[in-house]
């Protein structure tokens, strides 16, 4: 379809595009068809040679003064009869794409569910001409039985899918193409939703069978069909039809082209807690001291229905997943609607199971691992009111609740809450600007705070909610810091597994308790040597060593997914002395096995759970006490509760460390003391052993320690002293592109743009090479700016990329990451 040329004469739309583009665009709208469109509604508009799904984003009488109205073309379709995405969160969508220099289209259509794009599909629709035909049976005796058939189809139906009619064979298209020819029928394409919506055939008897049943005989199957069917009152399930009376579907099939019976297609809601493990009855556990404070403090605020932040930090064990459901129940009593964030994919499917067991129906789920028709049941559930309670990861801040009344982020120092492409937005922050907007509660919940939330509650901002005490009065594990150095001199030899943390594993198996197994590190070797000219095995899109992963047999890159067979001699110098060096999980599920072969152990990292549910699954079988020991990454380090566990053995510490990154000690506290909060949790007494190679390092100690405190206050005083947040706004500016020479021209011009527009209070750092500096076939550099002021600093960006712009800068290639999590 071409567009028709446009008048200058108004009303226009401005139209954000689902792009990756921050500018929006405009188009002319028809009011005699359409009426008055509202912000979020989607509209079909052209974009160059292309058909584009757009948002509206506000009506206009007038176009802007500098905007060339003869470039103006008219919007095609209208896709929503209402908006899809309500008032808040089209706000919180604007704000979102202005604060992270995001398009608003690409924000927006997060708020969707997947598969809500548009496609077109041919139908066939009787026209007048044809019922009225319908009405004179002398005028059908020209037609053969099969047109006559389907004539009556359409009549009763009105419209047909040409895919349905397609499927029952030539004949069946023949005669609607006929019917076409006749004029009795129009074939024209609809625009329709790709919902992804999954449906069930039914089958009913029509009204007028014994009008029609007389004109041919049937066959004994459709015979066996019509009495199942006169039998019944209301329409029977095809598959259930075709069971009870052994037919296929094409004998159902042929019955309707009879005018026998009517085929439906009727919508199923697809249940993703069915594929859970389930979860223990709604246990109403009795509250401490402590967290009956913690909800007197919330509730106090929570009763004048205005906005309140609050900080709940509670060392592993305290129950502030129990905090989390009185206030989801206080809100449902108060007919309010709850939103609650988790970090993994893994937690989600647990507390959402352990939710909907107290709540009941009222809770969704919604995380990337569903299906994505799972997905869009959910969150159509959720649009229509049924569901109260949505669960989910960072995409579920954009969940439609009407009432909201409660946002809970749990583990909110979470590094997984920050989308690492864009729209580049924390679901953290923007958990807070929507409480605002919403006058609701938010409540932050950490055993370990991210820096800038510890220190937003020590000044204030945030109320702060402590919880210093495992419930039952259970005990913190006790930490043990194993000096791998002097293992080495004790052993005489180099091995993972240190002679103590050998021996407490073998104690424990004994005793019949479980223990964890952390190394943050996928795969089985982490990178290929050759001994004789040094050479490692390189990603040929990424500047990373392939890791050799021995289940899939192959050389694996953890980034673009690059992968090859494993080599049988070096390709540069042709040496077969190839060294597969450094151990990741794999590895050590197969040390572990030859160490204790009585031991039942499993392994949880992205090779093995990679297929849908494989999560939940291993999860269920070590709280079932099926599984001794489970080796894992960071997956296993966060919001899991297995009684029977005493022991954590965590390896290589100290990685992290090394990582040339600002927040590499926070990360690797925060890593570790989640996993030592894994241990103790039942009635027995928990012990962790952590290898390091640097036990003298603050982080380590104070994670022996258990002291957030002292480490909070040591890591403040770093960050002051060199201008890292809170004491400063981040943003980092990146610029990718695969031509090496045309990545750096872009860098250099915005980095003398940036210097330009900045002054003595701010820090620039950079342009240079990204530490990761080649990805995805993409050279990466980035210039690195910090102000104390978050406004100016947005500023000092917003004229440099308009001005990057007008020098010819493709913006793009350049991206811009505010509050960045990491300057990997």
């Amino acid at each position: 379809m071409v567009s028709q040329p446009t008048s200058t004469q108004g009303p226009f739309l401005e139209v954000a595009l689902s792009l990756p583009i921050s500018r929006n665009f405009y188009y002319q709208s028809d009011p005699q068809r359409w009426g008055h469109l509202l912000p979020g509604q989607r509209v079909l508009v052209p974009f160059q040679n292309r058909k584009l799904t757009g948002f509206v984003v506000k009506t206009l009488e007038q176009l802007p003064p500098d905007f060339p109205k003869e470039t103006v073309r008219q919007v095609i379709d209208l896709l929503d009869e209402m908006p899809l995405i309500s008032e808040d969160l089209f706000r919180l969508s604007e704000w979102a794409a202005d604060y992270y220099f995001a398009g608003l289209g690409e924000v927006l259509k997060a708020c969707l569910p997947p598969k809500s794009h548009v496609q077109s599909r041919r139908q066939v629709q009787i026209t007048l001409a044809g019922l009225d035909a319908c009405a004179h049976p002398d005028q059908l005796g020209a037609l053969s039985a099969e047109a006559r058939n389907m004539l009556y189809r359409l009549a009763e139906r009105r419209v047909l899918k040409w895919s349905q009619i397609t499927r029952e064979g030539t004949i069946s298209c023949r005669a609607a193409e006929k019917l076409v020819r006749l004029g009795w029928a129009e074939s024209r394409q609809k625009l329709a939703h790709a919902a992804g919506q999954r449906t069930q055939l039914s089958v009913a008897l029509t009204a007028s069978i014994q009008e029609r049943t007389a004109l041919e005989s049937l066959t004994d199957a459709q015979l066996r069909v019509l009495a199942a069917l006169t039998s019944n009152e209301s329409p029977v399930l095809a598959a259930d039809l075709q069971k009870q009376c052994r037919v296929s579907l094409s004998t159902l099939r042929v019955l309707e082209r009879k005018g026998v019976v009517r085929l439906t297609e009727q919508s199923i809601s697809r249940d993703p807690f069915l594929a859970l493990p389930a979860h223990e009855g709604p246990a109403i556990r009795s509250l401490t001291t402590e967290q009956e404070e913690a909800l007197r403090l919330i509730r106090n605020h929570s009763t004048r229905l205005e906005y309140f932040p609050v900080l709940l930090h509670g060392v592993t064990g305290s129950g502030k997943t129990e905090i989390y459901l009185n206030l989801i129940e206080e809100k449902l009593r108060q007919g309010q609607d709850s939103l609650i964030l988790m970090p993994e994919i893994g937690l989600t499917p647990r507390i959402a199971a352990e939710f909907r067991a107290r709540l009941g129906e009222t809770v969704a789920i919604l995380h990337s691992a569903l299906g994505e028709g799972e997905r869009r049941d959910e969150w159509w559930r959720i649009r229509s009111g049924q569901a109260k309670v949505a669960v989910g990861t960072r995409s579920a801040i954009f969940a439609p609740l009407s009432n909201l009344g409660l946002i809970i982020v749990d583990e909110e120092h979470d590094p997984s809450y920050k989308q690492q492409e864009r729209p580049r937005y924390h679901a953290r922050d923007l958990a807070l600007v929507l409480g605002k907007m919403r006058k609701a509660v938010v409540v932050l919940g950490s055993a370990t705070p991210a820096i800038e939330t510890c220190y937003n509650a020590h000044e204030g901002k945030y109320s702060l909610a402590q919880l210093s005490q495992r419930v039952h009065s259970r005990p913190l594990p006790s930490v043990k810091l194993v000096d791998m150095r002097l293992d080495f001199q004790e052993s005489s030899r180099h091995s993972i597994l240190s002679q103590e943390l050998r021996q407490a594993i073998q104690v424990r198996l004994e005793r019949k308790e479980q223990v964890l197994i952390l190394l943050n590190r996928r795969g089985f070797s982490a990178f290929v040597l050759c001994r004789s000219c040094g050479e490692t095995f390189q990603c040929r899109n990424c500047s990373i060593s392939l890791a050799y992963h021995r289940g899939k047999n192959c050389l694996l890159c953890h980034y673009c997914g690059f992968q090859q067979k494993p080599p049988k001699q070096c390709g540069r110098c042709g040496s077969e002395y190839l060294y597969y060096l450094g151990e990741g999980t794999e590895k050590v599920e197969t040390l572990f096995s030859k160490a204790f072969p009585q031991a039942r152990i499993a392994r949880l990292d992205r090779d093995t759970a990679s297929r849908k549910n494989a999560h939940s699954r291993i999860l269920h079988e070590v709280q079932s006490g099926q599984v001794d020991i489970l080796v894992g990454t960071q997956m296993i380090s966060k919001g899991h509760d297995f009684p029977n566990v005493t022991l954590v053995g965590v390896l290589l510490a100290d990685h992290s460390l090394s990582l040339p990154d600002f927040r590499s000690a926070e990360r690797t506290y925060q890593l570790l003391s989640q996993m030592s909060g894994r241990a103790g949790r039942g009635q027995l007494a928990g012990e962790v052993l952590i290898q390091t190679f640097a036990p003298e390092h603050y982080c380590l100690k104070f994670v022996a320690q258990h002291d957030y405190k002292g480490f909070y206050q040591k890591e403040l005083r770093f960050r002051q002293f060199m201008h890292y947040p809170p004491f400063a706004s981040l943003a980092c500016i990146l610029v990718r592109d695969r031509n090496l020479d045309e990545a750096l021209r872009i860098v250099q011009a915005l980095g003398q743009i940036v210097d330009q527009q900045t002054d003595t209070t701010f820090r620039v750092l950079g342009p240079t090479q990204s530490p990761l500096a080649r990805l995805k076939q993409q050279y990466r550099f980035q210039i690195l700016i910090k102000s104390k002021s978050r406004s100016k600093l947005r500023e000092i960006l917003k004229r440099s990329l308009k001005e990057g712009e007008a020098r010819g800068i493709d913006l793009r290639k350049v991206s811009v990451d505010i509050d960045p999590v990491s300057v990997m």
